[in-house]
């Protein structure tokens, strides 16, 4: 049921399908292993994302780069340029305001979930939020003006 969700946000945290791959076995491990400690804080899927994060953190540290690299290519869409445009934004943006974006916007999770996924205060989440969009509007204002220089 969470696999494919494990499975991707460790992907967007570590770019690389392998990692992922190992994240995701090491969290179910993880889950399994400290089921008993789950109080119900919070939502299941918050637990257990959260744990996903500390091992992809761990796996990021063990390959000695925090840098995020080898993203996925963008899904197919009806407009691929602007698909790839917008998800080179995205790969641009620093880990503070990828982590709550990639939570928010691509897996549905509230502020409130995405803060206790990253144990976080839900203003920050939210602070965050709002200055990695605006760096988002900027890195495609930035690019739309640049092509449009070509055009003259």
């Amino acid at each position: 049921m969470y696999q494919a969700d494990v499975w991707r946000f460790a992907y967007h945290l570590t770019g690389n399908r392998a990692t992922a791959e190992d994240v995701t076995q090491e969290a179910f491990l993880r889950a399994f292993r400290f089921l008993r400690s789950f109080r119900g804080d919070s939502k299941f899927s918050s637990w257990l994302f959260r744990i996903v994060r500390n091992c992809s953190m761990d796996a990021l540290k063990a390959r000695r780069s925090l840098e995020l690299r080898d993203y996925p290519q963008p899904p197919p869409a009806t407009d691929p340029a602007t698909r790839a445009e917008v998800w080179d934004a995205v790969r641009n943006l620093s880990r503070e305001h990828l982590e709550p974006f990639v939570l928010i916007e691509v897996f549905g999770l509230s502020y409130q979930e995405a803060a206790d996924v990253l144990q976080v205060r839900v203003g920050t989440v939210k602070s965050r939020m709002h200055r990695g969009r605006r760096v988002l509007i900027q890195g495609l204002t930035d690019h739309d003006v640049e092509e449009g220089a070509g055009e003259l």
